[in-house]
């Protein structure tokens, strides 16, 4: 689906309210820079050279956590990057008299969304234009514009509340996360892999259903705590490592996993050999070989050179979640070759965000080495599943 750009419009003097996702690391009171304020910084830059004046609205962190703070310091940061009149407004200050007073090309960077009684309130787009703060913001805009395909998955007031009151277009980042995820869309029947590993248990379940079903992939190569669960699905018992499934309640997703299994058993192909930890060394054993005393850190070489084999057979790949315990370096070689292999492979190559994104720089590689590095987390996931994004859905088309 075409959605209508922010830059199909004539900006100059108008008043453009831009969703962010500026959400960053907090390391004893510092906001980390990241990928994400670089991106959104380049659209603010752009926004502000058409002669818009721009209002950035962005979250950081969640109530009750260390990382819940005011977005000042971000503020400081995108004014570095893009040397531009720019202002720091909180929302007790008259932030409506603030945005009145803007001129052409001025930039207001808006505080913490999540400060605002009602913005993660469940709520219709409908009725979050009726929250007091929504209504006096979309008295003064011209065009929202969503930036952060990150945010779309939560139908919160500043992702949402705006349609009733101006167009809703796209933002570069955005879109390119979008164009970049059309790969996944087009009608050939092969060619298509998924690389899926990591912890997120519930989320991973859900993605691969969803792509399995949609067509978005052809086949799919499981490592990590991920693979595990479809080797116990497939009847293996991990010996150590069962009580830890048992303690998280990830067996009652077993069923599920042995059902994938069952419908998909010529497109999953599943560790052959696992990396152990045995006295803070590492151990390869074969599947067949479980159950064991020692816990699984890594896939093993065997499983390794077949993802590495099925990569070099794709034209499109999207790898999300690590392969193992990558952090220790002994069990980040399943992790580190497979990304090795798809930054040096001639496929369309799509990178989840988190813990994706800190491997690949932890091995010395870096996002240009792939087609396209997501900033988004579960959003990406609920996208490629095919559940629809309450914040796309508002968006206007071509």
């Amino acid at each position: 689906m075409k959605y209508k750009s922010v830059f199909d419009f004539d900006l100059k003097g108008k008043t453009v309210f831009m969703r962010t996702d500026l959400n960053s690391s907090v390391v004893e009171g510092r906001v980390v820079i990241s990928s994400r304020l670089r991106e959104h910084s380049k659209t603010i830059y752009a926004l502000s050279e058409e002669g818009a004046k721009v209002v950035v609205l962005s979250h950081q962190g969640r109530p009750s956590e260390k990382g819940f703070i005011s977005l000042k310091r971000h503020s400081d940061h995108i004014r570095k990057f893009i040397d531009k009149p720019l202002k720091f407004v909180k929302w007790e200050d008259d932030f409506e008299k603030e945005i009145k007073s803007l001129k052409d090309g001025e930039v207001i960077i808006l505080d913490n969304t999540r400060f605002l009684k009602d913005e993660q309130t469940k709520k219709t787009p409908e009725e979050h234009a009726k929250d007091e703060t929504i209504k006096k913001l979309g008295a003064l805009g011209n065009l929202f514009v969503q930036d952060a395909l990150s945010v779309c998955h939560r139908p919160h007031a500043t992702v949402v509340g705006f349609k009733k009151y101006m167009p809703c277009v796209v933002g570069p980042v955005l879109e390119k996360e979008l164009e970049a995820l059309e790969k996944l869309e087009d009608g050939t029947s092969n060619g298509k892999l998924l690389i899926l590993g990591g912890s997120k248990l519930k989320d991973s379940i859900k993605l691969l259903k969803g792509m399995l079903e949609n067509g978005r992939t052809n086949k799919v190569c499981i490592g990590g705590l991920f693979g595990e669960l479809f080797i116990k699905a497939n009847g293996i018992n991990f010996g150590a490592k069962d009580s830890f499934f048992t303690e998280k309640g990830f067996d009652e997703l077993v069923p599920k996993a042995k059902e994938l299994l069952d419908k998909y058993s010529d497109k999953i192909i599943l560790p052959q050999d696992l990396g152990m930890e045995d006295n803070k060394k590492r151990k390869e054993i074969k599947v067949e070989e479980l159950p064991s005393d020692l816990n699984p850190m890594d896939i093993g070489t065997e499983t390794t050179e077949t993802f590495k084999k099925e990569i070099r057979a794709s034209k499109v790949v999207v790898f999300n979640g690590p392969m193992g315990v990558y952090e220790k370096e002994k069990f980040s070689v399943g992790t580190k070759k497979v990304m090795e292999a798809l930054a040096f492979h001639r496929c369309y190559s799509i990178i989840g965000g988190g813990d994706t994104e800190r491997a690949l720089t932890s091995f010395g590689l870096v996002p240009q080495d792939f087609s396209h590095v997501s900033l988004a987390g579960k959003a990406l996931l609920q996208y490629l599943s095919g559940i629809p994004l309450a914040g796309l859905e508002i968006l206007e088309t071509n």
